[in-house]
């Protein structure tokens, strides 16, 4: 049957009543589940898998991948390819003419996806099944899905073929779990939020959006009975205008615990990225400074800049990269969800297949410092990252220390020490001040950091950690290793989604008693420059002091523009043979006068030996 707007037009009257009552919703706290039965007694069960594998896959596939980052000869260089519609306000109809015949599955094989991500090290995989442009990979019996007059039908597989099956079904023969990835808003549909926002309504249709929530219901529905076993539902997004009840998430909640008791469910139902509605926190493009204590978490993170396919988009991170994003992830306690958007003829691209090649070889030998593992008992590391396991650290390196040794701050009796990749080869370890000391031999940061276990008697017993020398002797004092005394509102801002590269600062410095200290351990006498890396403010300004080695360094954060953190000097100290035999050293940062509502951010102190 084909549908068209003229039998939409009878619901126009309740249409605009629910359209005008929408904006209650969001001013109505959500609760976790939407109170649903089931979700939250069955959570640490359905869990369970979750916590162990720590490592998956996304794929973003769809009709946006044969449009590769352009359209009609014009390219978009917004990261988000997938969102290439929105960004050339394309009208559904003449995008999909356009793109269904270059959407051509000449490369797609969705066995050597499977291959490559077990291969990789992953343990479960999110598909796209229907991004936020409307268009399906599997095959809805939805009307509209099946035969619209907008874009002719919402389902992208060819005739006789399931493309969603297919990739499920060769990811469950590996042995991964399987997750889907379900957009909620629609840019085609005439009853979905966004109706005509990208199409004309020459028909003045009022959009009814209870027949959109039947809609999402029934593909949901779909997804959960017509193909086995799900693991993941990953709904995708909500806004605070648009979340929980808009999307009618009571009911399908309630009956989605029924279709798939062991689903996991993520939070993007409800507005937010590290909201506890749902089971899973989502962090996109961005690791939370402290990880989300008290939740399930995963951060999802593109390999170059974009999520689906870009053809331009040639700003590959490189595999020391990844592989911090990965490790900090895992030693916060979060599971790290690796993204890769194929083209339209289905090939993933070379880099992203080299990429994650690579992180399999590194898997194959340190894997047992990732599964399983729980979050590192230490709050920083200069080193690197740490995980744990029941009478191990993993102690993950990516800086070995410029004295070839790491004073590991625990108080703990070492029972063994070695390298993952030679475990046989025992380390000697010797204590100093009463801490372990551990060699590092050294190694090649391009083949990723370097594991060492750390088997211990009884659970960490963690001491102050102290900021130690890097190999160029240099001394980082940054937001992650300090320690904040006071500061009922100071806390530690990090990355978020649009500035994933942005490092973490101290911010919200409120009030002149909040101060913040390191203790560092100087291991070169000799004078330093003292930098401080800030991020420039035309609303907040203030002075602080830097106490260091007996001397007071003053400082003006002026109010000005600025659109990244900038470095400035502070001054210079002179670090004497005195100093050097001493267990630690303390600095401390406070604040003189404060103006506007806080200090400007402060990312990093670093001291930079002068050579001579």
């Amino acid at each position: 049957m084909k549908i068209n707007f003229i039998k939409w037009k009878c619901a126009a009257a309740l249409g605009m009543l629910l359209y005008m009552t929408e904006g209650s919703f969001a001013q109505t706290k959500s609760i976790p589940y939407e109170g649903v039965s089931g979700w939250a007694e069955s959570q640490d069960k359905r869990m369970a898998w979750f916590k162990e594998a720590r490592f998956g896959l996304f794929i973003h596939w769809g009709l946006y991948s044969a449009a590769g980052g352009s359209f009609e000869g014009k390219r978009y260089p917004q990261h988000y390819a997938e969102w290439i519609q929105t960004w050339g306000k394309i009208p559904s109809k003449h995008y999909a003419e356009v793109l269904k015949p270059k959407f051509t599955l000449r490369s797609f094989d969705p066995k050597y996806w499977a291959r490559l991500a077990k291969k990789t090290g992953m343990k479960y995989m999110v598909l796209t099944s229907r991004h936020h442009e409307g268009f399906s990979l599997f095959n809805s019996q939805q009307p509209y899905a099946l035969n619209n007059d907008i874009t002719g039908s919402a389902n992208l597989s060819p005739k006789g073929r399931d493309l969603y099956k297919e990739i499920m079904t060769a990811f469950r023969q590996e042995g991964l779990k399987v997750g889907a990835y379900y957009s909620l808003l629609d840019w085609q549909h005439p009853d979905s939020y966004e109706a005509f926002s990208l199409n004309p309504n020459p028909e003045h249709h009022q959009p009814d959006h209870n027949r959109y929530k039947d809609y999402l219901y029934g593909q949901i529905k779909e997804l959960a009975q017509n193909y086995g076993r799900l693991d993941v539902l990953w709904p995708d997004f909500s806004s605070k205008k648009h979340q929980g009840e808009s999307w009618g998430t009571k009911r399908i909640l309630t009956d989605l615990i029924k279709w798939q008791p062991d689903i996991i469910i993520n939070n993007r139902f409800w507005e937010g990225l590290e909201n506890k509605n749902g089971d899973i926190g989502t962090p996109e493009k961005y690791i939370p400074p402290t990880g989300l204590p008290g939740m399930y978490w995963e951060v999802s993170h593109t390999m170059n800049e974009s999520y689906g396919y870009s053809a331009h988009d040639q700003n590959w991170k490189s595999f020391p990269k990844i592989m911090q994003l990965f490790v900090e992830t895992v030693s916060k306690g979060g599971n790290f969800l690796l993204n890769v958007g194929p083209d339209g003829d289905g090939a993933i691209p070379e880099p992203a297949i080299k990429i994650m090649e690579r992180i399999g070889d590194w898997m194959q030998i340190n894997k047992d410092a990732i599964y399983g593992s729980t979050a590192s008992p230490f709050q920083a590391l200069d080193w690197g990252y740490c995980t744990q396991k029941e009478g191990k650290l993993y102690m993950l390196i990516f800086d070995r220390p410029a004295s070839g040794n790491i004073d590991l701050p625990i108080k703990n009796k070492v029972i063994a020490a070695y390298a993952l990749a030679t475990p046989k080869a025992k380390l000697k370890v010797v204590t100093n001040s009463g801490k372990p000391v551990i060699p590092v031999d050294t190694f090649a940061i391009e083949k990723g950091p370097k594991v060492i276990v750390v088997e211990i008697q009884g659970k960490p017993i963690v001491e102050e950690s102290l900021t130690q020398t890097q190999a160029d002797g240099r001394i980082v004092m940054n937001a992650n290793n300090a320690k904040l005394q006071e500061g009922k509102s100071l806390k530690i801002i990090g990355a978020h989604t649009h500035d994933p590269n942005r490092p973490n600062a101290i911010g919200q410095w409120k009030d002149l008693v909040d101060k913040v200290f390191w203790d560092i351990k100087i291991q070169k006498p000799g004078k330093y420059r003292v930098l401080v890396n800030y991020l420039p403010n035309a609303k907040q300004s203030g002075k602080v002091v830097l106490s260091i080695l007996g001397q007071k360094l003053p400082f003006i954060l002026a109010a000005e523009n600025g659109t990244g953190f900038k470095e400035a000097e502070m001054g210079t100290v002179e670090v004497s043979q005195q100093v050097i035999g001493e267990p630690s050293t303390r600095v401390i940062l406070q604040a003189t006068t404060i103006e506007g509502d806080a200090l400007p951010e402060i990312a990093s102190i670093n001291l930079v030996p002068i050579k001579e």
